[in-house]
């Protein structure tokens, strides 16, 4: 019977752990929509398409719980990921371990990426695929 119940307990911790948000996370993330608030800043409409369209040739592929490939222009670029309490992610690459760049915070469907630019902000949001 004790055995019934340590095999009982395990299976709980492991269906726990199987739940985590970072298991969740595991999938190719593609662009669903982006937005641009550049404020007083006058750009023509072409080239706010260019930004936009730049941003939008933006993934990434989760692997596990710490490996994401970077995809850019069909070139992948491997990093570790790590996501804090907030959901906020960020990611590094190995060759540049101090280098921290924010990748977004997850929503519980969504990676919202909120950037500010010279320019003014950029608002990207990404959806598993």
């Amino acid at each position: 019977m004790k055995k019934i119940w340590i095999l009982a307990l395990l299976a709980i911790v492991f269906a726990g752990a199987c739940n985590s948000p970072e298991s969740k996370l595991i999938g190719n993330w593609k662009v669903s929509g982006v937005q641009t608030d550049f404020g007083t800043t006058k750009l023509p409409p072409e080239i706010i398409a260019h930004i936009v369209a730049e941003q939008k040739k933006i993934s990434f592929r989760i692997i596990n719980d710490s490996v994401l490939v970077l995809i850019l222009d069909n070139n992948t670029h491997e990093a570790k990921w790590k996501m804090n309490k907030e959901h906020e992610i960020s990611y590094y690459f190995s060759t540049q371990p101090q280098l921290v760049n924010k990748l977004g915070k997850w929503n519980g469907s969504q990676i919202v990426t909120d950037t500010k630019t010279p320019l003014g902000k950029i608002i990207v949001t990404y959806e598993k695929k």
